[in-house]
């Protein structure tokens, strides 16, 4: 491989997202071209704070354009989060109901009946979301509890109420709502925990379920945006869906709703991701980085990463990395943009005003 080639994907890849995606429910940074006029999805500051130009408004964080873009990122997230689950082994008992006794109730929490034992992510996953609550998180459109019947109270008083943009989705039939969390957490405990970690236990149970709660909220996000996806093509041809929708042809909406070229590359990208962020910098390979500057520093590790991605996706004898890429690829290909597209036509046929097909239903 030349090292034309090596540097053209190394910046391909990297320089445009040299910082970790982190998941968030609060503004992130945007182009300072980003129109800013709407008077939607802004704060009310507490007395004594100005809006200035450094404040976002969150319609320009939910608007509908910035959809993909918010997707490829959110890859990261879910990639680095599955590489850290990946170092610990699977540990069963954390996800036995009753595998360790006397765990009580999270604070936060409505009470847990005496013969509904929790198991060790339940418990802890509860009182993250108790937490969580209370910081305003469940009050963006984009964030949804896995256990929403529990938690108790709402955010703070002390934090400022944020408006969202009431036109970004669909309140009719409950579309906007919708809540496939359930059906995420048995897929990630039965199909994706053992694809990714190794059997046994390593007795690191607090380690593992503050990885898997990373893991489940960055799927949930990402699964859950297929509504602002839906909402987006919706807009696209209306009298199209609502006409599939009518007949009861929910294979139909499926198909006017896929672009499986697009498909084909989101998992082409989670693969090389995967692949890249799996692998150390080839550093005895690279000539010595001289001075300081960031962007030297940034773009030859990044090349020597993109050069071990591609030989651990082109040679299976490559030595593994973290994480197996194929791994990260099936995770995408069987789980997440399946359940993704069962969240677009289960919100297209309550937009439509029918009720879903009941394999689409939460």
């Amino acid at each position: 491989m030349t090292m034309v080639r090596m540097l053209v994907y190394a910046i391909a890849l990297f320089l445009p997202s040299c910082t970790m995606a982190f998941a968030r429910w609060g503004p992130e940074l945007q182009s300072s071209s980003t129109p800013r006029h709407s008077a939607l999805g802004m704060a009310t500051l507490p007395a004594g704070h100005q809006q200035s130009e450094e404040c976002l408004k969150t319609a320009d964080i939910l608007s509908l354009e910035s959809i993909r873009s918010t997707l490829i990122r959110q890859e990261e997230t879910i990639i680095f989060a599955l590489i850290e689950r990946a170092q610990f082994r699977q540990n069963l008992i954390a996800y036995e109901k009753g595998g360790f006794a006397g765990l009580g109730t999270p604070v936060g929490v409505d009470a847990i009946d005496s013969d509904d034992e929790l198991s060790f992510l339940e418990y802890m996953l509860l009182g993250t979301e108790a937490l969580h609550c209370r910081s305003r998180r469940y009050t963006s459109p984009e964030e949804f509890p896995f256990f929403p019947e529990r938690l108790l109270g709402g955010p703070m008083e002390a934090l400022p109420k944020l408006q969202y943009p009431t036109d970004l989705l669909s309140s009719v039939g409950g579309a906007s709502t919708l809540n496939f969390n359930r059906s995420l957490l048995k897929q990630y405990i039965e199909t994706i925990l053992p694809s990714i970690a190794k059997r046994g236990d390593d007795e690191q149970h607090g380690s593992t379920v503050l990885c898997d709660i990373a893991v489940l909220q960055a799927l949930s996000r990402r699964v859950h945006y297929g509504k602002f996806v839906a909402e987006s093509k919706y807009r696209s041809d209306p009298e199209g869906y609502q006409r599939l929708v009518e007949a009861g042809d929910a294979e139909g909406v499926m198909r006017l709703l896929t672009n499986q070229v697009v498909e084909e590359k989101v998992l082409r990208r989670a693969r090389l991701k995967a692949a890249t962020y799996g692998q150390d910098p080839l550093l005895a390979e690279l000539p010595p980085i001289e001075g300081s500057d960031t962007t030297s520093i940034v773009a030859a590790a990044a090349a020597s990463a993109v050069v071990a991605a591609l030989e651990a996706i082109e040679n299976d004898q490559v030595k593994p990395g973290k994480v197996d890429p194929k791994v990260i690829e099936s995770v995408y290909r069987d789980i997440i943009i399946p359940l993704t597209k069962v969240i677009e036509v289960a919100y297209l046929f309550n937009r439509c005003g029918r009720e879903p097909p009941p394999e689409y239903t939460p």
